[in-house]
């Protein structure tokens, strides 16, 4: 489960369908970030406007970010700096966190970076 933190409130996000209504929320609003945290792993998902990024972290590897095109200074999401170069588009990120949910995993399918 993730939880979705925007200026309105406090969602869950347990399927597909979420992950899709939730994004389309979250694009519009001004500060807006997915978290995700259990013993093995955490996940944070900022958006902002047609953009985001996922960043990843777990005992076993590490620290990772999406690697996108920008931006070159690394914004802010859920009170963390994200490295510069994680936004990528929403629709990419929402494939992320479909694969997330499913897996409990870094997804596959989106390029990343290390953090360090």
């Amino acid at each position: 489960m993730i939880q979705a933190h925007y200026d309105s409130g406090v969602e869950q996000v347990r399927r597909t369908e979420d992950v899709h209504r939730l994004l389309d929320r979250l694009v519009v609003a001004r500060n807006a970030a997915l978290v995700h945290s259990d013993c093995e792993h955490t996940a944070w998902v900022g958006v902002r406007g047609d953009r985001g990024a996922i960043l990843f972290a777990d005992a076993m590897t590490g620290s990772w970010a999406s690697l996108g095109e920008g931006p070159r200074m690394g914004p802010r999401y859920a009170g963390l700096r994200f490295p510069s170069h994680c936004e990528i588009p929403v629709t990419e990120l929402a494939v992320a966190i479909d694969e997330f949910l499913t897996t409990g995993q870094r997804p596959t399918l989106v390029p990343w970076q290390r953090v360090r």
